[in-house]
C-alpha cells in the first residue's frame, strides 16, 4: 500500500516519481486521442446497434436448442434486454469507455481495487468473468492482429513512449471488452446474463472491429503519425526522416491498408538487415542479377548462378513435404539477391511453414500446394497486392485446394479428384511466367469443383439419410407421445365437463389410438388430427342441448361420429365387453343431452374388477436409474456452445484411439432431442450422436470442428506477428 511521504523526507517515492515524470499530453495530442476514441466507440456502438436484431435472433435460436432451463432463461433474458433496452445498454458501455479513456489520457491511475496487505483467493464468479474477458480479448486481437501492430506503434509514438503493451493501449481490445462488461454491469443484471451479452457483443465485433481499426490508422496517418510505420524499432519515438518525395512512408495508395503495412514491414526489415535470409546476410545485392527472372528457370528446372554455377531445388515427394524456399534461402542464390528480395523469400517461406503445419490439410493435398512454392513466390514479387487482398487469385487458388480436403476420401473417387487437382496445379506450373490471370482461371476451376462436389454431396446425403431421419424422428416421438397425448386430452376436457365413464374411456382407451398415430405420423399427421377432432366432437355431443339448432346439429353429426368411434375402437382391439359398455353408455348420454327435463337416465354400471380383467396390462418398463452411467453430465462451456452452433453442412473431424480419424458432415439436426446425424465424405454411411456427447468429444479432443476459413488469411495473421517479433529484436 502506498504511503504519504513527509514533506522534509529525502526518500523518493518511486511510484509518485514515475507518475509525475509522465508529462501531461499537449492539447493537440489530446485532440487526436479524442478523435481516435470517438472513432472506436462510435464505430463499435453503431455496429452493435445495427446487429441488435441479429443478436436477438441468435439468442432465441440458442435458447430453443439449449436443454438446460437455467441456460435457456439466461438467453431469453439477454434477448429481452436487447429488445427493450439496447440504447440504454450501449449508452452505458459508451460512458464507461469514454471515462476509462479519459483517465488514461490524463494520466489518472485506475482505482486500486487490490491494494491489500494480504493475498486473497479469487472467487468463482470473478474467475469466470476474468476468463470471459481473456477469451473475448484474445479473439478480437487475433482477428485484428495486422491492424493493431500499426495502431499500437502509432499510439506509442503519439504519446512519446518507447513501447506500449498489448493490454495497456486505450484503444486495444482489452480496454474495450472491460468497458463493455462494466457498462453491462451497470444495468444491474445477473452475471450469467452479463456473460451472454458480452459474448454476443464479442462475436459481432470479431468481424467488424478490424475495419474500425483501419479507419483509426487512416485517421492517424492523415495527421502524420508514423506513416512509415516504424513498428518495433527502438528509435520509433524519435521519428524518421522523410523520403525523397518529401513525405514519409509508402505511396498514398498503400497507406492505411494492412497489406501495405505488411509490405512496409518487409522494407524496414530489408533496411535493418534482419531478414534471416541466406548465408550472405542482407547485402546490397549483385548488380545485374534479378532473382525474379531467375525464378523462372528454377520453376522449370535448374537456375544459372551469376558466377556461372548452377542450382536446383530438391525434388518434392508426396510422402515428404518440404519447404523448398528454405533450401533457396540457404543457397548461393541469395548472396546475389537484394535485401528486399531476401525478406520476400523469408515471408513466403513462413507462409508455407504455416500452411504445412495445418493439421486439417492432408499430406496428399499439402504435396500439391508444395509444388506451387516457386510460382507463389514469383507472384508475390510481381504483385504486392498478394499481401493486401484476401481475394487475390494466388490466395484464392491456395484456399481452393485446401477446402477440397473434405472431399477426398481414401477411395477411387477421392483419388480421381486428387488427380484433377494435380492437373490444375500442373497447368499453372507449365504456363505461369508473369501473368497473374493464370492463377485466376485455376482458382475459378477449383472453386467450381468444390461447389459441384458440395452440391452433389448435399443431394446424396439428403436421399441417403431419409430412412435414418425417419427412424430418429419416430424414436423421439415415441418418447414424447405420452406427454403430447395427455396434453391433448386435457385440453379437450378442460372447459366441458363429462361423466367419469367417458373421461375414463378417453384417458385409457382413446389415448392408445392417439399415441399410436402420433408415433407413426407426428402431431401434423392426418389420422392423428382426425382422431383429435373425433374426441372433441364426442365431448361436445354429450353436453346438454338446450336449443333446437344444437339438437339438429347432433342428429347430423351422430352417424359419422359413431362410425369413426367404432373404427378407432377396432384399431386398438378394445375387448368386446368394454366396447359394448362404452356404446351403451353413449346412447344414454346422448339421450340425456336432448332431454327437455333435468332428470337424466342412469348409466349402466360395471364392477371395477371386471374392467381390470378385461383391460390388457401395460408392458412392464424399467425405471431408469438416477444418475445412470450412460448419461453424461451437462456442462455449459465453449465446447457446448460450439456443438450447439453447428449447422447443416458443417464438418467435424472425429479422432479414434488407434490414431486414425475421419471427417463427417452434419446432414441433419433434430430440434426435439438435439440429436445430430452425420455422414461420411461420400454420404454413403451415417451415424447419430447427441449434442451433449458431441460437446464432450470436443472437450476431450476426440472431435475437432473443421473450420472452412481461408488458410491464407489465417497464415497472414500469424505471419504478421512473426515479422513483428523479428522487428522487435532488430
Amino acid at each position: 500500500m502506498e504511503r504519504e511521504m513527509p514533506e522534509n523526507s529525502v526518500v523518493i517515492n518511486l511510484n509518485q516519481f514515475e507518475r509525475s515524470r509522465r508529462a501531461q499530453v499537449s492539447a493537440e495530442t489530446l485532440s487526436i486521442l479524442h478523435g481516435c476514441r470517438d472513432l472506436l466507440i462510435e464505430g463499435a456502438t453503431r455496429v452493435l446497434t445495427r446487429q441488435s436484431e441479429a443478436m436477438e435472433n441468435t439468442l432465441l435460436a440458442m435458447a430453443d436448442r439449449s436443454p438446460l432451463l437455467d441456460t435457456r432463461n439466461s438467453y431469453y433474458n439477454a434477448q429481452a434486454i436487447l429488445n427493450t433496452r439496447t440504447n440504454e445498454l450501449l449508452s452505458a458501455c459508451k460512458d464507461v469507455y469514454c471515462q476509462t479513456f479519459n483517465d488514461f489520457a490524463h494520466n489518472r491511475e485506475k482505482p486500486a481495487a487490490g491494494e491489500l496487505l494480504e493475498l486473497s483467493l479469487l472467487d468463482d464468479q470473478d474467475f469466470e468473468i476474468t476468463l470471459v474477458i481473456d477469451k473475448a480479448t484474445s479473439r478480437l486481437r487475433y482477428n485484428c492482429a495486422e491492424e493493431l501492430v500499426a495502431l499500437d506503434a502509432r499510439i506509442a509514438h503519439l504519446l512519446g513512449r518507447s513501447d506500449l503493451s498489448e493490454n495497456e493501449s486505450p484503444l486495444g481490445p482489452r480496454v474495450l471488452c472491460e468497458a463493455l462488461l462494466e457498462g453491462i454491469t451497470r444495468m444491474q443484471l445477473e452475471q450469467n446474463i452479463r456473460i451472454v451479452l458480452l459474448n454476443q457483443f464479442d462475436l459481432v465485433l470479431t468481424t467488424e472491429l478490424a475495419s474500425i481499426y483501419q479507419s483509426i490508422n487512416r485517421y492517424l496517418i492523415g495527421r502524420g503519425i508514423l506513416p512509415d510505420l516504424k513498428v518495433g524499432a527502438k528509435s520509433r519515438a524519435q521519428g524518421t526522416p522523410p523520403n525523397s518525395s518529401g513525405t514519409a512512408g509508402p505511396a498514398p495508395s498503400m497507406q492505411g491498408q494492412t497489406g501495405g503495412d505488411m509490405f512496409n514491414l518487409f522494407e524496414q526489415l530489408a533496411r535493418s538487415g534482419s531478414s534471416g535470409g541466406g548465408p550472405g546476410g542482407a547485402s546490397a545485392g549483385l548488380a545485374g542479377f534479378s532473382l525474379l527472372d531467375s525464378l523462372g528457370q528454377l520453376q522449370t528446372g535448374t537456375m544459372t548462378l551469376p558466377g556461372g554455377g548452377r542450382f536446383e531445388l530438391p525434388l518434392l515427394e508426396a510422402a515428404n513435404i518440404q519447404n523448398v524456399l528454405r533450401s533457396l534461402q540457404q543457397s548461393p542464390v541469395m548472396q546475389a539477391a537484394s535485401p528486399l528480395d531476401a525478406v520476400l523469400v523469408d515471408a513466403v517461406a513462413m507462409l508455407f511453414d504455416v500452411v504445412f503445419d495445418d493439421a486439417a490439410i492432408p499430406d496428399h493435398l499439402k504435396a500439391q500446394i508444395a509444388r506451387l512454392q516457386i510460382p507463389v513466390l514469383k507472384a508475390a514479387m510481381l504483385d504486392r497486392n498478394f499481401f493486401s487482398k484476401s481475394n487475390h487469385p494466388v490466395r484464392r487458388m491456395l484456399d481452393g485446394i485446401a477446402t477440397l480436403a473434405v472431399h477426398l476420401p481414401d477411395n477411387e473417387a477421392g483419388n480421381a479428384r486428387l488427380e484433377a487437382i494435380s492437373q490444375v496445379v500442373s497447368r499453372v506450373l507449365d504456363s505461369f511466367e508473369k501473368d497473374i490471370t493464370v492463377f485466376d482461371s485455376a482458382a475459378a476451376e477449383l472453386e467450381a469443383m468444390g461447389s459441384q462436389l458440395e452440391e452433389t454431396l448435399e443431394e446424396i446425403v439428403d436421399v441417403s439419410l431419409q430412412q435414418d431421419i425417419a427412424q430418429i424422428k419416430q424414436s423421439e416421438r415415441t418418447e414424447l407421445a405420452p406427454v403430447i397425448v395427455h396434453d391433448v386430452i386435457n385440453r379437450a376436457l378442460k372447459e366441458q365437463p363429462v361423466v367419469e365413464p367417458l373421461r375414463e374411456f378417453l384417458r385409457r382407451d382413446w389415448a392408445q389410438l392417439l399415441t399410436l398415430d402420433y408415433v407413426n405420423e407426428g402431431e401434423q399427421g392426418a389420422h392423428f388430427n382426425s382422431y383429435v377432432e373425433t374426441m372433441r366432437e364426442l365431448v361436445w355431443s354429450v353436453q346438454p342441448k338446450a336449443d333446437m339448432d344444437a339438437r339438429l346439429m347432433l342428429v347430423r353429426i351422430l352417424p359419422g361420429l359413431l362410425k369413426r368411434l367404432r373404427e378407432g375402437v377396432a384399431q386398438i382391439d378394445l375387448p368386446q365387453k368394454l366396447s359394448d359398455r362404452f356404446f351403451a353408455t353413449l346412447v344414454i348420454l346422448h339421450a340425456n343431452a336432448v332431454r327437455p327435463n333435468a332428470q337424466p337416465v342412469p348409466l349402466p354400471e360395471i364392477a371395477p374388477e371386471s374392467i381390470e380383467e378385461l383391460t390388457p396390462s401395460p408392458a412392464a418398463t424399467e425405471e431408469p436409474a438416477s444418475g445412470a452411467a450412460s448419461a453424461a453430465p451437462e456442462v455449459e462451456d465453449e465446447f457446448s456452445l460450439r456443438a450447439r452452433a453447428l449447422n447443416k453442412g458443417d464438418w467435424v473431424e472425429f479422432h479414434y484411439d488407434d490414431g486414425t480419424f475421419r471427417w463427417a458432415r452434419l446432414g441433419w439436426a433434430s430440434s426435439i432431442k438435439n440429436t445430430y446425424l452425420f455422414s461420411d465424405q461420400d454420404g454413403m454411411n451415417s451415424f447419430s450422436i447427441s449434442q451433449l456427447r458431441l460437446a464432450d468429444k470436443l472437450r476431450r479432443g476426440e472431435a475437432v470442428l473443421v473450420e472452412r476459413k481461408s488458410i491464407t488469411e489465417s497464415a497472414f495473421g500469424k505471419l504478421m506477428n512473426l515479422f513483428r517479433q523479428k522487428l522487435g529484436h532488430a
